[in-house]
Formats: C-alpha cells, sequence, structure tokens
C-alpha cells in the first residue's frame, strides 16, 4: 500500500521525479518520459519498509535533494534484521476462493509463523486436520505447515528495514542512508515537514506519528508526541526534548503543513480522530556560514 509520494529532483537533470514510498516495499522513484514513467535505478531497493512518509529536501546544501523517509520505527513488536527479514506469504492456501496472509518472521534461517496456533487454524481451518500439539506448532516454518506447491505458488513480500533515515543524494541514483536519532525511533513516522524553526539558514525537520490499529500482541506505537529535529550543518541533526520544542501532540498524526498567515509561520498538525493542533514557530534569526 502507498503511504506518501512527492515530486522531487533527485538525479539533477532539472525535471522532478516521483517519489513513492509504501508498506511491504522500498522507496520507488519514477520519470517521466514524454507519456510514461520509467523507474530510476537507486540503491535504496533494499531497504523493504513499513514507510509511512517521504518528504525531499536540500539538506545539506550540495545542490541535490536529499531524502526524509519515515518509517515504522524500532520499537516495533517485530524486529526485523539484514538477512533476518518478516515476510507476508499471499495465497489460497485452503483453496476456498479468498486469499490468505501468513505473516512470519525469521528464526534461526526458518520463516517462522507469527500468529499462535489458535489463531492460525481459525483464519485457516484446514490446518486443524493436521491434528498438531502446540508443542510441534512452535517448531514449525510455514514451509514445512503448507506443501511445496503451495508455497511456490505464493506472493511473497518483505520487510527489513525498520528504521526512519535520511537517504543523503550522492548522485547518479546513489544515497548514502543514515538513520534519524534514536529519540525518534521510539514509533512511527507518518507525517513530515521541513522548515527553518530556529533561523539559521537550514532546514530542521518536524517529524509525527503514531499507530494504534496493531493486533493486541503486538501492542501500540504511541512514543511519539512530535519531534523537532535542528539541522547542525555537516549532515547531523540534533534532537530537541519536549520541553523546548514546544510540541506536544497526543494521538496519530497523519499530516504536517506549513502555513504562512500575517507574517507567521505555523505548524497545522492533522491527528486522527481529534481537533488540527496549530502551533507558532517562534524564533530568533541567526547567521551562519556553515552548510
Amino acid at each position: 500500500m502507498v503511504t506518501g509520494a512527492v515530486w522531487a529532483d533527485v538525479t539533477g537533470d532539472r525535471q522532478k521525479e516521483l517519489i513513492i514510498v509504501g508498506e511491504w516495499m522500498s522507496p520507488k522513484i519514477f520519470s517521466f518520459k514524454g507519456d510514461h514513467f520509467e523507474e530510476v535505478k537507486t540503491n535504496l531497493g533494499e531497504l523493504k519498509g513499513w514507510w509511512g512518509a517521504v518528504s525531499a529536501r536540500d539538506l545539506d546544501g550540495d545542490g541535490r535533494e536529499d531524502l526524509i523517509l519515515g518509517n515504522i520505527g524500532e520499537n516495533f513488536y517485530l524486529h526485523p534484521e539484514e538477512g533476518k527479514p518478516v515476510k507476508l506469504w499471499m495465497n489460497d492456501f485452503d483453496q476456498n476462493g479468498t486469499m490468505d496472509k501468513i505473516l512470519t518472521r525469521t528464526v534461526e534461517g526458518r520463516d517462522m509463523p507469527v500468529f499462535l496456533k489458535r489463531e492460525m487454524e481459525e483464519q485457516l481451518p484446514v490446518l486443524k486436520k493436521q491434528n498438531l500439539h502446540h508443542r510441534d506448532y512452535a517448531t514449525r516454518s510455514v514451509k514445512e505447515l503448507f506443501s511445496a506447491g503451495s508455497i511456490d505458488k505464493s506472493m511473497v513480500k518483505q520487510f527489513n528495514y525498520a528504521s526512519s533515515c535520511i537517504a543523503w543524494n550522492e548522485g547518479e541514483g546513489k544515497f548514502r542512508v543514515e538513520k534519524l536519532p534514536a529519540m525518534v525511533q521510539l514509533s512511527s513516522i507518518n507525517a513530515l515537514e521541513c522548515a527553518d524553526v530556529n533561523g539559521d539558514g537550514r532546514m530542521d525537520l518536524i517529524t509525527a506519528g503514531n499507530r494504534y490499529g496493531f493486533p493486541p500482541q503486538f501492542g501500540r506505537l504511541d512514543g511519539s508526541y512530535g519531534d523537532l529535529l535542528l539541522n547542525e550543518g555537516k549532515r547531523n541533526f540534533s534532537w530537541v526534548e519536549p520541553g523546548r520544542s514546544g510540541l506536544m501532540i497526543r494521538g496519530e498524526v497523519r499530516d504536517i503543513e506549513e502555513v504562512n498567515e500575517k507574517g507567521s509561520s505555523l505548524l497545522l498538525f492533522l491527528v486522527n480522530d481529534e481537533y488540527p493542533k496549530l502551533y507558532e514557530i517562534r524564533h530568533k534569526k541567526q547567521k551562519t556560514n556553515s552548510k
């Protein structure tokens, strides 16, 4: 599912490309060629995340637009790592005409179901015919629960990168990926905005998120009250605690927009099932020569 898109000139050809992010996919960049889109090859293809937001700005002053990518965060119940992905297997496993979805995580190189035996049997009653004891189910991978034919015909999506990050644009489709500070990883990022908050001439980052709609055993991602990251130059960002930033937003934030009203810079936060929140950016103008 696509969750974010933005137009930006990331190739340096003075023509904007379309950047798309979503769940169970890597960031995609498309260039419009006359009457159709063509995908731009980059080194981001292996970052299969649970992406929630994307923005593009020249954050380091080198003339190339960098990508800010909001992900599910490192505090999620599922902890994919390089070489240990979470997978979503999709197929009509019980041949009842309905597409089934099975979630697995990698344990000692094997794709083990995430959900309990009872939960799996409610979705797929065909498993009851195996008369598995709980101890036997706990040791079986998805490839041992279903036939080789069913597994081979399944569509499989991967999720192997959970961190929110900046992809620094090095040109020619190459990006250097750096994680955002640890405090930002406590929850998902669903919304991003770039603005010069402290008046030093550099673009700072404002992020917000949270997600509540997971199964009970996954818990809720609710560790974000909105985060401010100040651009210190030389590709360094510092996290600002809420007592200084002034941000204290509870709930699932879906979007952030900068609004200019009668000379004032405002940030509008759209929160699921809540009234919008409006903050004013107040800063003292600073001078800086550092990028």
